[in-house]
């Protein structure tokens, strides 16, 4: 989804992803729920899909708190009878 950000978000991030790092004035490619977030909060408007956007890498707006090497998923206990290796 290609938005132009129009105003700078009131908050710093969502979820783990930075939100200061978009200027408002530039046109940026976003996934839907980033560009559903942007539209919704008025903090930006759809572009067209023919105009230049910048593309911002996953590097520079996820937080360095909630990295995926951090997260991972609890497996239940049955689980991980059938799966020893599974992480706990």
């Amino acid at each position: 989804m290609r938005i132009r950000v129009i105003q700078s978000p009131i908050v710093s991030d969502v979820d783990g992803i930075r939100l200061d790092v978009f200027r408002p004035g530039i046109r940026y490619e976003m996934g839907n729920g980033l560009g559903a977030l942007f539209l919704a909060e008025g903090w930006g408007l759809p572009v067209a899909s023919d105009e230049p956007a910048m593309i911002s890498p996953v590097s520079e707006c996820a937080d360095a708190e909630h990295t995926p090497a951090d997260m991972f998923r609890d497996v239940s206990p049955s689980v991980r009878r059938r799966f020893p290796y599974a992480r706990r």
